[in-house]
């Protein structure tokens, strides 16, 4: 597993100094969690370690007492310090994502829809992330820690759900989510899903929609429990 980045802070007036974990960092401020309690307004020095250890002067903003996290702004920042935190950040994010479970869109109006493709996605040993709509998608596909290998998609918008999909994600597989009935989607986009499914699926069918080897399909209950143990 990564080793999170941590960040000692050190009070100016006094020299006390604690070790707080990184909720969030960005170039110009960041989130800090830890024992000490932080004034709002006071200066303190913030010393990180990422490709290489610094130290920042940083004024905290606010300090929440109840969850102990730090909310500081970084003061005089140099070029090569500020491209140190951008590279820093970028790298752990691509080493966080490469961890992530291979996870599927879901996107669907129905809530006992998706819920259930979220139950027999883990079974196949995938993840999900449930969207209603295209809007929820669009916000979802933006967190760059999740590895998305493709989206599942229904609804009344599905056009144009698969077009953005093809424009901005065209890396994911993408599979149609039908009733009983394929009904005929009257969009350009439609034409070229990798897969379709209706509903009910099964799990076979279901990972050879998402191009999933058939020996992850677990299948009886036993096969079930005993993938729990073993992520356990």
């Amino acid at each position: 597993m990564t080793r999170q980045p941590v960040a000692t802070v050190t009070r100016r007036t006094s020299g006390e100094k604690a070790t707080f974990a990184i909720r969030d960092l960005s170039a110009g401020d960041a989130r800090l969690v830890g024992s000490l309690r932080l004034f709002d307004g006071e200066r303190v020095e913030v010393r990180i370690e990422l490709e290489a250890a610094f130290v920042l002067a940083a004024d905290v903003l606010r300090f929440e007492p109840q969850r102990s996290i730090a909310h500081v702004r970084f003061r005089d920042v140099t070029p090569e310090v500020l491209a140190q935190i951008e590279r820093s950040i970028a790298a752990l994010i691509a080493t966080v994502r490469a961890e992530s479970p291979a996870t599927v869109l879901v996107i669907h109006p129905r809530v006992e829809v998706s819920s259930a493709l979220e139950r027999d996605l883990a079974r196949i040993g995938i993840a999900a992330r449930v969207c209603v709509d295209l809007a929820a998608a669009i916000e979802a596909l933006d967190d760059p820690t999740i590895r998305y290998i493709a989206a599942i998609v229904a609804g009344s918008d599905i056009g144009n759900v698969l077009q953005h999909l093809e424009d901005h994600q065209a890396q994911l597989r993408r599979v149609t989510l039908f009733g009983d009935q394929i009904e005929k989607i009257d969009h350009p986009a439609a034409s070229r899903v990798h897969a379709v499914l209706r509903t009910p699926w099964h799990f076979k069918g279901l990972a050879r929609a998402l191009d999933v080897p058939m020996e992850s399909v677990v299948t009886t209950y036993d096969q079930l429990v005993a993938l729990k143990i073993d992520k356990d």
